[in-house]
């Protein structure tokens, strides 16, 4: 997706999870456990926030934020 409202709102620049997992473990972090957030980005559409309807609008039809983006909570140990 190559659009402003993506980059405004971090979506560009995020990562994949599994390189969310290489990052941590080349830090020297073990025992990496990655959750996601189970419907938290899909639950930004109540926020109203125009940059997400920009982004959303541009998703193909039938599909939602969250199938393409998620937040999740990092736990590990160095």
């Amino acid at each position: 997706m190559k659009s402003i409202e993506a980059l405004v709102g971090c979506v560009a620049g995020a990562v994949l999870v599994e390189e969310t997992r290489a990052m941590a473990k080349a830090a020297g972090f073990v025992a990496i456990n990655l959750t996601p957030k189970a419907g938290y980005v899909d639950n930004m559409v109540d926020w109203n926030d125009p940059l997400y309807r920009g982004i959303m609008k541009q998703l193909p039809k039938g599909s939602k934020l969250g199938n393409y983006v998620t937040s999740i909570n990092v736990e590990a140990r160095k």
